[in-house]
């Protein structure tokens, strides 16, 4: 357990090394223009950005920058980082102020600099310490000195003179030619009244030549403040003082989620044992429970310090996909926890929530609930999606059927949070990166005709950079022309190979087939009406080739669900994309196009067969059982057609294949297959791909076995191994 107890910290980065976020480039242009500036005249520069976005991050790495480029300068700036805390008074702030600048300049090598800046700045300094004044705008602070002084004395007077210490302390700077850095972060955690100071600070007591300030704050909290206690908008203060501003660039949430993704593969593979997980309920948590509430890097490392307390001490007793959902929700978006928490009888079911659910008098749950996390302060949509999708109870209670389907056993057997009996575990940015440039996606998206688009879609997918490509398309899918989204959807789904993904096999990571099917549906969301919706599925499933079949047999799937047809039970009207009628004609266009490539082209050795064969057999039952009686004719095909019908599992040990007999049982036996592969020529397994070799190693030896315990694909090519080398039994 030491490896796996290596917690996030939530420390400010100090070099581009460290940098996550492709923050590095920004930054070291940010040190550079800094360290080059020439002008003699003080400078503010502004860096805003949300809390916990990295704005202290990006200035160690500026500082570090300017302090690389000055590391030959003879005249090195001076930087000073200056924390405005705990004061108790605008006196005592700038008392603080000048003793650290004061400290600073003493611990510098120059005496001459000491002498005569130190010297001037004491002065200065020393004027406000007699006088505990802090200077207002206007052409009166003379007078008003000159009267205070005349009160306290003639040597009270020589040293409160301001006007004359200033000019004698710019004089210095001036002559000096040093320059001074001064970094205060973290503005937007002051109380208003401090926020009004530090920036009279800046602009009143200490605007000196050759004083670069840069100042980090979260735009809107600082603009609310200045507003509060000057009563004038708050955004015309800042722009007075504020030479120079910069927004930090933003986040891209593919490369969040990439950060957040690999973090979990870390804590996963560090376990001493196995974790199994179901890839697609996996990708259902992650889109639904985690995606919508992670928003920067901080959000990420507490998240993940949290999950894997929680999870390194039940693992074995848990599933990972609802632990990684509940921690996300513990985390960040507390209320809805708790929530959960305090009503598992409405997310897991009971005696009295059955006896409601299925009485004449049945609660309207969907709006029952969504009333009630509105009041919680809670994002009612957000909060039903995600709920659904951990607790098939509360998805059928709240009609989200495309969750609700879940047998009981097969929820216990996963060790599911929705199993009542497990319920209470629960609760304890950068250039290298860039694999497609945006102006080869800009091209695709604004330029390319279909065939240069499919071209271009095809080469990025031989170089096993599409779920790149479809990540980044996705993130820009509402710039897409209007009049070009059934071409994009089209050209996306229309390639001849396999989607090549680089580290297919890595834990956590979504499937480009996954991506593609959320971009579709993000596509046709788009659509105003119901006939370009129609009209753009039609064209896509037309135009879609032997790759893309998968994919949109999931999308039908899901438009049939919504009318209760095929698994569903139920309608869904608010998931109704399109009507009836269309639905109806989309199921003979579908069944249309799997026929013509059936007839053309060999569909077994197709990820997602399963998919396919599925929707066929459901609207055109006599083609799929004419199409096997054909094709079902050798030994070689009908053991084609049980690989074709495997379903893929993963560990952190390992992965391999399952097979349903309620899959193929009805078209040939589970004893027939084992007889078949047992009694198959071994010399003759070229006939069958390498991955189908492995799939009928894993078939031999799961044969006969409980579900849970099946043979990994090392076990399947040793087998394969002792096959050809004839060994085997």
């Amino acid at each position: 357990m030491e490896k796996f107890m290596n917690y996030s910290t939530d420390r400010p980065i100090e070099t581009g090394e460290q940098d996550l976020l492709g923050r590095a480039s920004f930054s070291e242009q940010l040190g550079k223009a800094i360290y080059e500036y020439n002008g003699k005249d003080g400078l503010v520069i502004g860096l805003f950005g949300k809390w916990g976005t990295g704005k202290t991050s990006v200035i160690n790495m500026a500082v570090n920058e300017i302090t690389e480029l000055a590391k030959d300068d003879e005249n090195k700036p001076i930087i000073m980082k200056f924390a405005p805390w705990n004061y108790s008074d605008k006196d005592n702030l700038i008392s603080m102020f000048f003793q650290s600048l004061k400290n600073k300049i003493n611990v510098q090598d120059n005496e001459e600099l000491k002498n005569k800046v130190g010297k001037a700045l004491s002065d200065y300094a020393g004027a406000f310490d007699a006088l505990s004044l802090v200077p207002v705008i206007g052409s009166g602070v003379a007078a008003i000195l000159k009267t205070l002084a005349q009160a306290k004395g003639a040597e009270l007077m020589e040293c409160a003179d301001l006007d004359m210490t200033r000019r004698i302390l710019e004089d210095a700077l001036i002559q000096a030619e040093k320059k001074i850095i001064i970094v205060i972060d973290d503005i937007d955690r002051l109380a208003n009244s401090q926020i009004r100071d530090v920036f009279q600070l800046v602009k009143q007591v200490a605007d000196f030549p050759n004083v670069i300030y840069l100042l980090a704050m979260d735009r809107e909290v600082v603009r609310r403040a200045l507003t509060d206690v000057h009563n004038i908008d708050g955004n015309e203060y800042l722009e007075k003082i504020i030479q120079v501003p910069f927004e930090l660039p933003e986040l891209k949430k593919s490369k969040l989620h990439n950060i957040f993704l690999n973090k979990l593969d870390q804590i996963i593979n560090d376990l001493p044992g196995e974790v199994i997980w179901d890839r697609d309920y996996w990708s259902s948590v992650f889109r639904n429970c985690v995606e919508p509430y992670i928003n920067t890097l901080r959000d990420v490392n507490r998240m993940i310090n949290t999950f894997q307390f929680r999870y390194g001490t039940l693992y074995k007793e848990i599933a990972f996909e609802d632990m990684v959902g509940m921690t996300t929700l513990e985390v960040l978006e507390p209320e809805l926890y708790k929530w959960i928490c305090n009503n598992k009888e409405a997310v897991c079911g009971g005696f009295m929530h059955g006896f409601l659910s299925h009485s004449s008098n049945k609660p309207d749950y969907r709006n029952l609930y969504y009333d009630e996390f509105k009041s919680l302060g809670i994002d009612p949509d957000l909060a039903i999606s995600c709920v659904s999708t951990m607790f098939p109870v509360f998805a059928n209670d709240v009609n989200e059927y495309q969750y609700g389907y879940q047998p009981v056993l097969n929820i216990r057997s996963k060790m599911r949070i929705a199993y009542e009996g497990r319920f209470e575990l629960y609760f304890m940015f950068d250039l290298d990166d860039i694999k497609v440039s945006r102006s080869v996606i800009n091209a695709c998206i604004y330029k390319f005709d279909r065939d240069v688009l499919s071209k271009a879609v095809e080469k990025i997918n031989e170089e096993g950079n599409i779920v790149y490509f479809l990540e980044e398309i996705r993130s820009l899918v509402d710039k897409i022309p209007y009049k070009r989204l059934g071409l994009v959807a089209s050209a996306l789904l229309g390639l001849r190979e396999e989607f090549k993904e680089e580290n297919s096999e890595k834990l956590f990571t979504l499937s480009a087939s996954d991506i593609a099917g959320y971009l579709i549906e993000d596509i046709i969301e788009r659509l105003k009406t119901e006939e370009e919706k129609y009209g753009i599925i039609c064209s896509v499933i037309e135009n879609v080739d032997i790759t893309g079949l998968g994919i949109m047999a999931r999308l039908i799937n899901r438009m049939e669900l919504a009318y209760g047809r095929l698994a569903g039970n139920s309608e869904e009207k608010d998931k109704q994309i399109i009507s009836l009628t269309h639905l109806e004609k989309l199921e003979d266009i579908y069944v249309a196009k799997v026929r013509d490539i059936v007839n053309s082209e060999f569909i077994l050795d197709r990820n997602e067969f399963n998919n396919v064969f599925y929707l066929w057999k459901c609207f055109d039952k006599d083609g799929v059982e004419a199409y096997l009686k054909g094709l079902l004719k050798t030994e070689v095909n009908k053991l084609k057609f049980i690989c074709a019908m495997a379903t893929k599992w993963h560990s952190t040990n390992g992965s391999g294949w399952r097979f349903y007999p309620q899959n193929y049982s009805e078209y040939i036996s589970q004893n027939e297959v084992y007889n078949m592969i047992q009694g198959f020529d071994k010399s003759k397994l070229n006939q069958f791909t390498d991955i189908e070799q492995i799939k009928l190693a894993s078939f031999a030896l799961n044969y006969n076995k409980n579900e849970m315990d099946h043979a990994d694909e090392q076990a399947a090519l040793n087998l394969i191994s002792e096959w050809k080398t004839g060994k085997a039994e």
